[in-house]
C-alpha cells in the first residue's frame, strides 16, 4: 500500500509452525529490561512503559524515545536472522539495532508516535516482525481516514519512507486479548 505517503507493506511471512517456533524460542532466550529502565516521559512526567522492552544490535548503539535511553544487548544468533531477514526490505544499507516489544495480553500497548528519533535515520525503513497473538497497529494522520493492519502470528510490516515524516501509529489496548498465543 502507498497511498498518501503511508508506504507500507504487509505480509503472512512465516508459516504458523514456523511462528510458533520462534514465538517460543523468542520467550527463552529474549532478555527483557528491568521495568525501572523501561519508562516514559510524557508531559514532564516518567510512567512505565505498558510492555516489555529489550534492544539487541551493534555494540555501543542506543536508542531514545519519549525521554528513554535503551542501550543494546549482543546479538543472538535467532536475532541475527531476524536483521538477515530484515535487510532484504532495504534499497541500501543494513539495520544495526532492534527494539523488542513484547504484549503480554491485550492490555500491554505501544501509544501514538511516529518513530521519528534523532537517533533513527530519516530515510530508512522500519521493519516488524510479529509473533503470538493478533494485534491490531492503527495508522493516523490528521484530515485522512485511519488505517487499520491486522498484525498475524509470523507476518512482517514494512513501514517505508516517507511515513515517519507523515503518519502516526499505535497499537491499542484490546482488553478481549487474553493470551499472547492463539
Amino acid at each position: 500500500m502507498n497511498k498518501n505517503n503511508l508506504n507500507v507493506i504487509y505480509l503472512q511471512y512465516f508459516s504458523k509452525e514456523e511462528a510458533d517456533q520462534i514465538f517460543e524460542e523468542l520467550e527463552r532466550e529474549i532478555e527483557y529490561f528491568l521495568s525501572e529502565m523501561a519508562t516514559v516521559v510524557i508531559y514532564n512526567k516518567r510512567y512505565p512503559v505498558p510492555r516489555k522492552v529489550s534492544a539487541y544490535g551493534d555494540k555501543n548503539l542506543t536508542y531514545t524515545f519519549s525521554g528513554n535511553t535503551l542501550p543494546t544487548k549482543p546479538l543472538i544468533p535467532l536475532l541475527i536472522k531476524f536483521f538477515k531477514e530484515a535487510n532484504r526490505f532495504l534499497k541500501e544499507g543494513s539495520f544495526n539495532y532492534m527494539l523488542i516489544n513484547r504484549y503480554k495480553d491485550g492490555h500491554d500497548k505501544i501509544g501514538s508516535q511516529k518513530d521519528n528519533e534523532k537517533d533513527m535515520d530519516p530515510d530508512s525503513a522500519v521493519v516488524t516482525f510479529s509473533f503470538g497473538a493478533e494485534r491490531t497497529m492503527i495508522f493516523k494522520r490528521p484530515n485522512f481516514n485511519s488505517v487499520k493492519i491486522s498484525l498475524k502470528n509470523g507476518s512482517v510490516l514494512v513501514m517505508n519512507p516517507p511515513i515517519k515524516e507523515f503518519w502516526y501509529h499505535e497499537i491499542p489496548r484490546e482488553r478481549k486479548k487474553k493470551d499472547v498465543l492463539h
